[in-house]
């Protein structure tokens, strides 16, 4: 009886992992590394970016009830980095289908200081099922443009904080 009594618990506390097992992953080729909370896919496939062809790499997962994701492209043309962020905002807040209003954010404490900086908070229009929030950071080091976005029907700062103050140039 007391071995099966043992066999139940360790069954039982296997099957207890934390929700969010935070580790460290780098970005590719560049110097970024950051924080995931599950270990996440990677796909790469070519889209339009500013007028031409580029290669984009995500890499996401999900846990916690949150989708955590982190695109990087490098630019062909290094010129049109902040015409890239702007359109992969807009591109991303369309995805989301219509978004009553989205709120710009600060960048989060510790995240890296680099140039086109935009970060925001947006829901999904409430009449829109599921109920979506998303919260985004794009930035840019020399040609290489990123986008950090968590996307989940609630947003809560335990999940957010880490995976952005975790991103890291190396």
């Amino acid at each position: 009886m007391s071995l099966a009594c043992a066999l139940s618990a360790i069954f039982l506390l296997c099957g207890c992992g934390p929700a969010l097992n935070w580790r460290d992953v780098p970005i590719g080729r560049t110097t970024l590394v950051t924080l995931f909370p599950c270990k996440p896919d990677d796909a790469e496939r070519t889209v339009l970016m500013a007028g031409a062809q580029q290669a984009m790499t995500m890499h996401s997962c999900h846990a916690d009830g949150a989708t955590f994701a982190l695109g990087h492209a490098h630019l062909t043309d290094p010129e049109q980095v902040e015409r890239v962020l702007l359109q992969w905002r807009e591109a991303t807040l369309a995805g989301l289908g219509p978004v009553p209003a989205a709120v710009a954010l600060q960048p989060p404490q510790g995240s890296p200081s680099l140039p086109g900086m935009l970060a925001l908070r947006a829901d999904r229009d409430p009449s829109r099922a599921p109920a979506q929030t998303l919260q985004g950071l794009w930035f840019a080091r020399g040609p290489d443009v990123f986008a950090a976005l968590v996307f989940a029907p609630g947003l809560r700062p335990e999940a957010t904080e880490p995976f952005f103050s975790g991103l890291r140039m190396r």
